[in-house]
């Protein structure tokens, strides 16, 4: 009983934790003050675990000067496109970037430069066959500040597929929420579901 209560504890202040780091960031707030591209070309399938992809991202100088004085890394994000997010609640976009799900896959970090930036990423083996765009997000004291997509407003120009082979259990791991990330309703629901089948 005595274990039982303390992995409930547990559970309760890891929750509170969680809330404390959401930072409420929403994309409609930031600007998008990069301007992002790849090599693919649209409609172009790719082939997981073989084939590689060139990104490349700088400074949008149509901001005024300044912008970018306190951006200090990027993070480049690998992000389902609209046709491929239809029916699928673990690929949902939200506005407020703790809950948003768009954009689940990790391609690089990098230090912040204004231009001469470039990335060859070879498309992992376990990347779900689906219609994917590339995000960067601009990054200080690990909030995001900025952002640039490869792709319009309305995700529908400039677009790749993947074609992979993926487990359901590959998919299911993929949508789940990181340890420490998200939202208070979603970061530990996973502890939550470990509790009640332990007890």
């Amino acid at each position: 009983m005595e274990a039982h209560s303390s992995l409930l504890l547990f559970l309760v202040l890891s929750c509170f934790a969680t809330a404390s780091y959401a930072h409420n960031v929403h994309l409609s707030a930031l600007n998008q003050s990069l301007i992002v591209s790849t090599s693919t070309t649209p409609g172009q399938v790719l082939k997981a675990g073989v084939d590689r992809v060139n990104i490349s991202w700088s400074y949008n100088q149509s901001f005024p000067a300044g912008t970018d004085t306190n951006y200090t890394t990027v993070e480049v994000k690998l992000c389902y496109a609209p046709v491929s997010q239809t029916g699928r609640d673990d690929r949902k976009t939200d506005d407020a970037l703790d809950n948003d799900k768009t954009c689940p896959f990790d391609i690089t970090e990098a230090p912040y430069k204004r231009s001469n930036n470039s990335f060859v990423w070879t498309v992992p083996q376990d990347t779900p066959t689906a219609t994917y765009f590339v995000r960067i997000f601009a990054i200080y004291n690990k909030h995001e500040k900025g952002y640039g997509q490869s792709t319009d407003a309305l995700k529908t120009t400039s677009l790749f597929q993947v074609d992979g082979i993926v487990s359901e259990e590959k998919e299911v791991s993929a949508a789940l929420p990181a340890f420490g990330g998200g939202s208070f309703g979603y970061g530990y629901a996973w502890l939550l579901m470990l509790f009640l089948v332990y007890i």
